[in-house]
C-alpha cells in the first residue's frame, strides 16, 4: 500500500515540475495582500486601481490581488474597501518581466476620514507581517514568518521551532512547549490535524518539513473554540506555501561528524537489502512455512523442530566503521498565472537523511531493598528518514480556492545493543545482546477548499477533508544473553537457552485516520468593529489494528550434556544451526498471548460557536464554546483468552474567553480563560505488554485510564517596540483533573513501565520573552540582535486517595516532564550586504521527572544539562551558500538519577559528543 502511495506522490511531483514555461514577459505586474490593520484579517473584494490607467484588480479569497500587463515605469495605486479608509500608494516601481510586491493594511473608518497617502519605500520598511499577525491575533500566539525563517538559515521544521519562544526539542525531532511534553501539545498542518509520526506517542516529527516550504508557523498558547481542544501547552500550526512569489529551486547537501559516532567502531548485524530506505524488504518476516499458524505446545516435537529450522540463523553481529552523517533536501515551486481562468500554485520537496549514533551508557536498576543490577553497555543505531511533500492549489473566480496537499514520510531505525554487568539478585554476570529494526511510515492527503459568498456583509466557508495512514513494523527483534556465576568469575560464559531469554519478536501496527471539518465566518454588520460569528463542525475517526507474535527457544532434556555445553559456550551463530533442532537439544516455543493483539477505534464529533467584537475601541472580546463527543473502543483479550472490551464515552463542553486590551498601537494586555483536555493514547489503554530491550523495561497499558480535563488561565503583556522586535511577560496557571502519568512498577526482575491517572495537578509559571535589535546601543552593533525567553514553572500533583508514601516516595511531587525553569537565549548576527549570518544559542532545561516511581520505586529524574550551538552561514555566489554548524559544544553527559532507600543513585548515564556539520545549498 505504501509503495503505491509513494509512486503516486512521485508521479505527481515529477509530472508537475516537468512542465516547461514559455511565457513572454515583456510587461510587469503588481501583486500583494490586503489585510485589516487592527485584526490582520484578509480583506476580500477590496478594489486596487492603478491611477491614470484602466487597470486594476479586486482582492481574492486570500486577500491577495494581481494587476497584470503594466509597462515598465513608476505608478500610484489606490486601494479602497467599504467601511475602511482608502489608501493611496505612490512611487510603485514596475520592471518588465518582474513582479512588484506591495502588501497593504487598511484601517476601519473612524472620525478621521482623510485618505492615507504613503510611499512604496515606507511599506518596504514596515514591521514584519508575522509580528503584526501575532500582535493582532485573537488569542495568545507566537510565530515565525518565512522571511525570518530564511534569515535564520533554517533548513528543517526543527530549526524553525527552535527559534520560537518557549519551545524546546526532545529526541532531536519532537516539540516541548512551556516545558510540557507531547501529551499536552498538538500539531495542525494547513488547518487539519496531523497524525503522529510515532504511533507510540502523540508526537509529530517536524524534521520532515524543508523550511523553504513553510510559509509561517504559529504556536497558540491559548485555546479558541474553532480549534481542536486536545492541547494545553501549545498548538503548533504549520502553514505550507501555496502560491510562491516566483519560481524557486533549492538543493541542500549536508554532512556531519562527531568523534563518538562517525569514523569509529560500529556494531551491526545482517539485515535487509532495503534498510538504507528505512523499511524491511521481507528479509525479517516470519517464515512463510509458519505464516499465521500458531505453534501450539500440543504439536509433535518433530513438527516443532521443522518449524524451528525455518527461521534464519541471523543472531550474530559484525563490526564495521560508521561513515559520516549525511542528508539532502530538494524543494521547488512555482505559480502559473492563467489570467481570467485563475491561478495555479505548485510546491514540492524530496528529502533523505542517514545518521549514526553510538551511545556508551550506564544502566542500573533498584527496588526498595537495594540494587538489583548494574550494567554498562553500548547502543549502536542507524536512522534513515526520507519523504516527499507535494501541494497543488488552484484559485478561481477570485473568491474560491481548492488545494490538494500530500505528505509521505518513511523512517527506519536499526539498533544493536550490548549490556554487561552483575545481576545481584541472581548472582550472575550477564552479557545481553539485542537486535532490533523498526520502520515507520506516514502518508497524508488533504483536500481543502475556501469560498467567499457576498451574503449579508460577507460569508466565508472553509472545509478540509483528510486521510492519513501510519504504519509501524518491528520484524524479528532478537534478544539473548550469555551468563556465568559471580562466584566463578573464571568460568566461560554460557548461552541461556531459555524461552524467556532467547526470543524473537514480531509486531505490526496500522493506524488510519479520516477527518472532515468545516468553518463558517459570518459578518452580519457593515462595520468591521461590530460582532462577527464563526461556527462549524469536525468529524474525526481513527482506527488501529495491532498484532504481535513472539517465540522463544528452550533446551530439551536427555541430550548430550558435554556436547551441548561446548556448543552453548561458543558463538551464537554456531548454536542455531539446523542440526541442533532435535528432540534432545533446541526446540521452538511460541510465547504469543491472546492479549498480544488488539483493535481500537476513536470517534470524535465536535461543533462550536464563537464570536469576536470590539466592546470598546481599545477592548476586544473573543468568546465561545466547543462541544466534543468522543468514543474510544478497544477490543482485545486477557492473558487467559477471555474477551476484553473497553468503551469510553465523553461529552465535553469546553468554554473559551479571550480579552485583548490595546494600550497603544504597539502594546496589548491579554487575558484568557479556557478549558481543554487530553485523551489517553491507544497504546496506553491496551492490555498488551512487551519488553523494551533498549530501556530494559516491560511496557504495559491500563484499560482503566480516563481523559484529563485542564482549566487554563493566562495573562500577558506584550509590546512591539520596533520592526521585528518583541518584549512580553506572561503568567499562566493550569489545573489538571486526572492527569495521565507514566509510572514504574516494581516486578520480580525488570521494572514494568505503565500508566495511571493521578487525582489532580496544578502547573503555573511566568515567561519572559525578548526579541531585540542592538542598534540602540551603537552603530557598530546594529547588525546584532538578541532573542531569548526564560520560564519559571512550578507544578504539584496530588496522588490518588489510595496512594501513600509507602508506594510513591513523596506525598507531593512535580508533574512528570515538568522542569522548574527553561532558558533559551541566543545572539544573532545578520550582515545582509555581505550575505553573512551567525548565531550562538544557549539552552538549559531544569531537572524534570522522566518516569514516576511507584510501589517502592523512586522517581527517575533527568538532570539539567547545558547546550550551546554555533552556526555560521555565508552566501558564496549568487546561488550557492554554505552553513557551518557546531551542535552541543559542551557535550555534557545525560544523567538520570533515582531516589532509593540507599539515597540518590544513577539510574542511567550516557555520553555524547559535539557534532560538526557543513551544508551546501544551491538556490535558483
Amino acid at each position: 500500500m505504501f509503495k503505491y502511495n509513494y509512486i503516486f506522490l512521485t508521479l505527481i511531483f515529477f509530472s508537475v515540475f516537468s512542465i516547461t514555461q514559455f511565457r513572454a514577459q515583456q510587461k510587469g505586474t503588481i501583486s500583494g495582500k490586503i489585510t485589516d490593520k487592527t485584526t490582520n484579517e484578509d480583506l476580500i473584494g477590496a478594489n486596487v486601481i492603478v491611477v491614470g490607467t484602466p487597470l486594476g484588480a479586486a482582492s481574492d479569497i486570500d486577500g491577495t490581488y494581481l494587476i497584470r500587463n503594466l509597462p515598465e515605469g513608476t505608478y500610484s495605486i489606490k486601494i479602497s474597501y467599504v467601511s475602511y479608509q482608502s489608501m493611496n500608494i505612490e512611487n510603485v516601481r514596475v520592471v518588465a518581466g518582474k513582479e512588484t510586491k506591495v502588501d497593504i493594511s487598511l484601517s476601519p473608518i473612524s472620525t478621521e476620514l482623510e485618505e492615507v497617502v504613503i510611499t512604496a519605500e515606507a511599506l518596504k520598511n514596515s514591521e514584519a507581517g508575522i509580528l503584526k499577525m501575532q500582535r493582532n491575533s485573537l488569542n495568545i500566539v507566537d510565530g515565525l514568518s518565512s522571511e525570518l525563517i530564511k534569515k535564520n538559515n533554517n533548513s528543517t521544521g526543527i530549526d524553525v521551532l527552535k527559534s520560537m519562544t518557549g519551545v524546546t526539542i526532545s529526541d532531536g525531532k519532537f516539540a516541548v512547549i512551556r516545558g510540557i511534553g507531547d501529551r499536552y501539545n498538538n500539531t495542525m498542518l494547513n488547518g487539519a490535524n496531523l497524525p503522529s509520526t510515532d504511533p507510540e506517542k502523540k508526537s509529530f516529527s517536524y524534521d520532515i518539513f524543508p523550511a523553504s516550504l513553510i510559509e509561517n508557523v504559529m504556536t497558540a498558547k491559548t485555546f479558541t473554540p474553532d480549534k481542536p481542544a486536545d492541547f494545553s501547552g501549545g498548538l503548533v500550526q504549520i502553514q505550507t506555501l501555496e502560491f510562491p512569489q516566483k519560481f524557486f529551486f533549492d538543493l541542500n547537501f549536508s554532512g556531519g561528524y562527531d568523534r563518538e559516532n562517525n569514523l569509529s567502531k560500529f556494531m551491526t548485524y545482517s539485515g535487509s537489502k532495503s534498510d538504507h530506505l528505512g523499511f524491511d524488504a521481507g528479509d525479517r518476516q516470519i517464515p512463510s512455512a509458519i505464516g499465521d499458524l500458531r505453534l501450539s505446545n500440543a504439536l509433535k516435537d518433530s513438527v516443532l523442530q521443522f518449524y524451528g529450522k525455518t527461521f534464519k540463523n541471523n543472531w550474530g553481529t559484525s563490526k564495521t566503521e560508521s561513515p559520516f552523517n549525511g542528508s539532502f533536501k530538494l524543494s521547488l515551486g512555482d505559480k502559473y498565472d492563467l489570467e481570467e481562468a485563475g491561478l495555479i500554485g505548485v510546491v514540492g520537496s524530496l528529502s533523505y537523511s542517514s545518521s549514526f549514533d553510538v551511545r556508551n551508557l550506564e544502566k542500573n536498576n533498584y527496588d526498595y531493598q537495594g540494587t538489583k543490577y548494574e550494567y554498562d553497555g553500548e547502543i549502536y543505531s542507524r536512522t534513515v528518514t526520507w519523504g516527499a511533500l507535494v501541494n497543488l492549489s488552484y484559485k478561481f473566480l477570485g473568491t474560491n480556492k481548492i488545494s490538494f496537499k500530500n505528505i509521505y514520510n518513511q523512517d527506519g531505525e536499526d539498533v544493536t545493543s550490548f549490556y554487561k554487568g552483575e545481576d545481584y539478585y541472581g548472582g550472575q554476570y550477564r552479557e545481553n545482546t539485542g537486535l532490533r529494526f523498526v520502520s515507520r511510515s506516514l502518508i497524508s492527503h488533504q483536500l481543502l477548499g475556501a469560498h467567499f459568498f457576498d451574503l449579508l456583509y460577507g460569508v466565508n466557508f472553509e472545509w478540509n477533508a483528510s486521510y492519513s495512514k501510519s504504519k509501524r513494523d518491528e520484524p524479528d527483534a532478537r534478544n539473548y544473553s550469555y551468563r556465568n556465576s559471580v562466584d566463578e568469575p573464571g568460568d566461560p560464559l554460557r548461552f541461556q537457552l531459555d524461552p524467556s531469554i532467547a526470543t524473537r519478536f514480531y509486531g505490526k501496527l496500522d493506524d488510519v485516520i479520516y477527518g472532515f471539518n468545516t468553518d463558517f465566518t459570518v459578518k452580519p454588520f457593515e462595520s468591521p468593529t461590530m460582532p462577527k460569528f464563526k461556527f462549524g463542525f469536525l468529524l474525526d475517526k481513527k482506527e488501529r489494528e495491532f498484532d504481535a507474535r513472539s517465540f522463544g527457544f528452550k533446551n530439551l532434556p536427555f541430550g548430550d550434556f558435554f556436547y551441548e555445553d561446548t556448543v552453548l559456550m561458543g558463538p551464537v551463530d554456531k548454536i542455531f544451526v539446523p542440526e541442533h533442532f532435535t528432540n534432545t537439544f533446541i526446540q521452538i516455543q511460541e510465547l504469543t498471548k491472546p492479549s498480544d493483539s488488539y483493535d481500537t477505534r476513536q470517534d470524535i464529533f465536535g461543533t462550536y460557536l464563537m464570536f469576536d467584537f470590539d466592546v470598546l475601541a481599545e477592548l476586544k472580546l473573543i468568546g465561545g464554546v466547543r462541544m466534543e463527543q468522543s468514543k474510544q473502543v478497544l477490543q482485545s483479550r486477557s492473558i487467559t483468552g477471555s474477551p476484553v472490551n473497553v468503551v469510553k464515552e465523553n461529552t465535553d463542553y469546553l468554554p473559551s474567553l479571550n480579552l485583548t486590551y490595546r494600550l497603544t498601537e504597539n502594546s496589548n494586555i491579554r487575558a484568557a480563560f479556557t478549558q481543554t483536555l487530553a485523551r489517553p493514547e491507544f497504546r496506553e489503554l491496551a492490555p498488551y505488554s512487551y519488553y523494551d530491550f533498549v530501556a530494559n523495561e516491560l511496557v504495559m497499558g491500563d484499560t482503566s485510564l480516563e481523559r484529563t480535563l485542564i482549566n487554563n488561565y493566562d495573562l500577558r503583556f506584550e509590546t512591539y517596540p520596533g520592526p521585528g522586535e518583541l518584549a512580553a511577560v506572561s503568567l499562566f496557571y493550569k489545573k489538571f483533573e486526572k492527569p495521565i502519568e507514566q509510572i514504574l512498577i516494581v516486578a520480580s526482575y525488570d521494572p514494568i513501565r505503565s500508566f495511571t491517572n493521578a487525582k489532580e495537578a496544578v502547573n503555573y509559571g511566568v515567561e519572559f520573552e525578548l526579541r531585540k535589535s542592538l542598534r540602540f546601543i551603537h552603530s557598530w552593533v546594529e547588525k546584532f540582535s538578541i532573542v531569548g525567553n526564560l520560564s519559571f514553572i512550578k507544578s504539584e500533583i496530588k496522588l490518588t486517595d489510595d496512594a501513600s508514601t509507602s508506594t510513591f516516595q513523596a506525598s507531593k511531587r512535580p508533574l512528570q516532564g515538568q522542569a522548574d525553569f527553561i532558558l533559551n537565549t541566543g545572539i544573532y548576527y545578520d550582515d545582509y550586504d555581505n550575505d553573512l549570518s551567525a548565531s550562538l544559542v544557549y539552552n538549559k532545561v531544569g531537572d524534570r521527572i522522566a518516569k514516576v516511581g511507584y510501589a517502592g520505586l523512586g522517581d527517575v529524574i533527568e538532570k539539567a544539562r547545558e547546550v550551546v550551538d554555533l552556526s555560521v552561514s555565508k552566501k558564496l555566489f549568487d546561488m550557492l551558500s554554505v552553513k557551518l554548524l557546531v551542535r552541543d559544544m559542551f557535550a555534557q553527559d545525560y544523567r538520570f538519577i533515582q531516589k532509593t532507600p540507599l539515597g540518590e543513585k544513577v539510574a542511567e548515564r550516557y555520553k555524547t559528543a559535539s557534532q560538526y556539520s557543513v551544508s551546501l545549498t544551491y538556490q535558483f
